[in-house]
């Protein structure tokens, strides 16, 4: 009995010693978790405070979504998505978003055009109260429409030094993956949060040819997709690209060179149909003004005296 109850003893305690060896495994794994969370992801208090400051302006537009989808005019949900995607989701905004964002702006726009109108501002105070709700309407799209197009930009402009960037540590013996987060976490940038997207993705176990199609979709640049597609055709095929983004650098920065010229080419006509319509009117007015005034205003004062 004695020898029993002492057995009963030591099992008692070798639970209570598993037990606390167990917690203490849990509460070291918890606190690694949270370290890594907090490293990749903002505190909870500065999550809530980002949150707190755009709060209002959110509920605002989650409220009047539905009522912006149903008037869908200039504002097709695949045309706002794609804006979107191309834009990075600017301040956290979603296709049902933006139809709030349009209906807010019309009332924004009917605002202001009622009390321009009740001012009394003349000329055209009437003209300006109908057009400004529908210029309200349409001003978050085009906002996110010229978002996009200048983070697109701003993305081909990054291409020849991320290819540079790449060069280098790939001949250093840096694996691809490796070398695209050395990138993002060097860099600032849309190509870089485009990077940092396509290797979580991959992370995640999203198959390396659908992420980088995914990468495709997600952007209009002609150059990063060849880029990408040679990449797509080296991942299968197995061969060794660092010589490629060398290689691809220098042909786009000629690329690059020969935009310039071509814009700088397109640039002459402009300023020729601007001096055209604007400076020399005025000129031909001026000189037309100083007749009149000599031979007929100048003349009678004169000849008054």
């Amino acid at each position: 009995m004695t020898f029993t109850l002492l057995i009963l003893v030591l099992a008692i305690w070798a639970c209570l010693f598993f037990a606390a060896i167990s917690y203490y495994s849990y509460s070291m794994e918890k606190e690694k978790v949270r370290i890594n969370l907090d490293n990749h992801i903002p505190p909870w208090k500065v999550m809530k405070k980002r949150v707190s400051r755009g709060m209002l302006i959110h509920q605002w537009l989650d409220k009047l979504a539905p009522t912006g989808k149903n008037i869908q005019i200039l504002s097709e949900d695949t045309e706002l998505e794609d804006s979107l995607v191309k834009a990075g989701y600017p301040f956290q905004l979603t296709v049902a978003r933006l139809h709030g964002a349009k209906i807010l702006g019309a009332i924004l726009g009917l605002f202001i055009g009622l009390l321009y109108y009740s001012v009394g501002f003349l000329p055209l105070d009437f003209l300006i109260t109908v057009f400004a709700p529908f210029v309200g309407y349409m001003a978050p799209i085009y906002w996110v429409r010229m978002k996009a197009k200048r983070r697109q930009e701003q993305l081909r402009l990054d291409l020849p030094d991320f290819l540079d960037m790449m060069s280098i540590t790939l001949q250093a013996g840096m694996s691809m993956d490796d070398a695209f987060a050395y990138y993002v976490e060097t860099t600032q940038g849309p190509l870089s949060e485009e990077l940092a997207r396509l290797n979580q993705e991959v992370k995640f176990g999203v198959q390396r040819e659908a992420a980088y199609r995914s990468l495709i979709s997600r952007t209009e640049s002609s150059e990063l997709e060849a880029l990408i597609q040679s990449l797509i055709q080296a991942h299968n095929l197995g061969t060794p690209i660092a010589q490629t983004f060398a290689q691809q650098a220098e042909e786009m920065r000629r690329m690059r060179a020969e935009h310039a010229k071509e814009a700088a080419g397109k640039a002459a006509p402009k300023i020729s149909l601007v001096s055209g319509l604007v400076i020399a009117p005025s000129i031909m007015l001026l000189m037309l003004s100083a007749i009149i005034y000599s031979y007929f205003i100048a003349r009678d004062i004169f000849g008054g005296i």
